[in-house]
């Protein structure tokens, strides 16, 4: 347990690196801000591990326990996801997805469902073909992590560059919920692989994930509701920051205590903080509301510019983590790395094309072939993959975990640095 000296140090020198990493990708080669730190996180603990290899740098032991202790599943599910899921969906209204809510509902759970399946059962037959140590409920419970799209990445990365409104729109909203269900079915599994449980059906497994769901949404519905009318009736703009921050940390906390998902509940409370907002702005506003509705914003634009830096920073640092590879050939590694993107890609294909091929129109007339493909390249993970895969590590044998980690660690490189850098340009090419 750290105690406040010790998180100090942690949080000065993350902040510290995010800082220095910033700096010099704005006065350099000016990659993307989250894209930039996580390809100089990455280059860092690679320069840090080959240094320590040649015995030319050694890390003070008090460091090296500091990070020990880190656990970055805790750090990022139960800690800092419900606040940027709260500010990413508080800039989108309810109004927003009435256009494609249908659409949106069906990617989330059907796409991402769609996409589990199809990458569990290709890794598992990748796994069969080269002897790989795994089982089918586990390489489900790998598609599990990895066929998500992340909303960090997709809110933070893609709306730079500068696509349609209404196409950020269904890529956010798909990202924004699809996480809640992609962890629900992860818990699932997990349970089952750890009871060794033969009573689970799916109609029980189904069930169990639409009130996961609905619990979210009712529970992120009440507390907003009854938060937002101190919100709105207070003059005082500290007492609205508060409010709006005991808000999110209220329902997430009533959703883990329920076994309901958090961040679903998270993404229902900015969403309504959203719409009562643009609600009052439409009846007119004072120069003192506005004002203090300005300041909601620019607190919550700057807690997750923060915590998205901290974030990507640490996807490229984790790389740290797949480093103990004993046991593992050269050959192996490159098997699982190459396999692990090819199927991601096919199952994020299956994912898209399985909720449109039956639709008549799609948004701004996009043929089925160009929606499909472009959707695919903006299927990015990012953070939330790395800390649900690190939450299997007390369950799984280390060789399965090993594997885990590289094949994880591979996808999250890739779509969030190449199909980061690359979407808007696949687009253009599509349009």
């Amino acid at each position: 347990m750290y105690n406040f000296s010790e998180l100090l140090i942690l949080f000065t020198g993350v902040l510290f690196l995010v800082v220095i990493f910033s700096f010099i990708n704005e006065k350099t080669i000016k990659l993307p801000y989250e894209i930039g730190l996580v390809v100089f996180g990455f280059g860092f603990c690679l320069i840090l591990i080959l240094l320590q290899q040649m015995h030319a740098l050694t890390l003070p032991e008090e460091l090296l326990d500091l990070l020990k202790q880190f656990n970055f599943n805790d750090f990022l599910i139960h800690g800092v996801l419900c606040f940027m899921l709260f500010s990413g969906a508080s800039r989108i209204k309810f109004n927003d997805f009435n256009e494609d809510k249908f659409l949106i509902g069906r990617m989330a759970i059907i796409g991402t469902m769609l996409s589990i399946l199809v990458y569990g059962s290709l890794f598992y037959g990748l796994g069969y073909l080269f002897q790989l140590n795994m089982s089918y409920l586990e390489a489900l419970i790998l598609g599990s992590i990895v066929s998500p799209s992340d909303p960090i990445s997709a809110m933070s990365i893609l709306s730079k560059v500068g696509l349609p409104h209404r196409l950020s729109l269904i890529i956010e909203g798909e990202s924004l919920f699809n996480d809640g269900v992609a962890v629900a079915i992860f818990v699932t599994l997990m349970s089952i692989l750890e009871q060794s449980a033969t009573e689970v059906t799916l109609a029980s497994f189904a069930w169990g994930l639409t009130t996961d769901i609905l619990g979210a949404v009712v529970v992120g519905l009440v507390v907003a509701f009854l938060l937002s009318f101190v919100f709105k009736q207070t003059n005082n703009r500290y007492i609205k920051i508060f409010t709006s921050i005991l808000t999110v940390m209220l329902a997430y906390l009533i959703c883990e205590h329920l076994g309901f998902s958090g961040p679903i509940a998270a993404v229902i409370c900015g969403l309504f903080y959203a719409t009562g907002i643009a609600r009052l702005q439409r009846k007119g506003l004072d120069e003192q509301t506005k004002e203090i509705h300005d300041l909601f914003y620019d607190f919550w634009g700057v807690i997750d510019n923060l915590l998205n830096g901290i974030l990507f920073l640490l996807v490229g640092l984790l790389f740290v983590d797949i480093r103990n590879m004993e046991g593992f050939s050269t050959m192996g590694i490159l098997v699982t790395i190459i396999g692990a993107i090819l199927i991601n890609t096919m199952a994020r294909v299956v994912g898209v094309f399985g909720n449109i091929a039956l639709a008549k129109k799609l948004p701004l007339d996009m043929s089925k072939f160009g929606f499909t493909v472009f959707f695919t390249w903006a299927g990015l993970k990012g953070g939330l993959c790395l800390a649900l895969v690190m939450g299997t590590g007390t369950v799984l044998a280390s060789d399965t975990y090993n594997i885990f980690l590289i094949a994880t660690y591979a996808i999250v490189l890739f779509t969030t640095v190449f199909q980061g850098l690359t979407v808007g340009k696949v687009y253009q090419k599509l349009k």
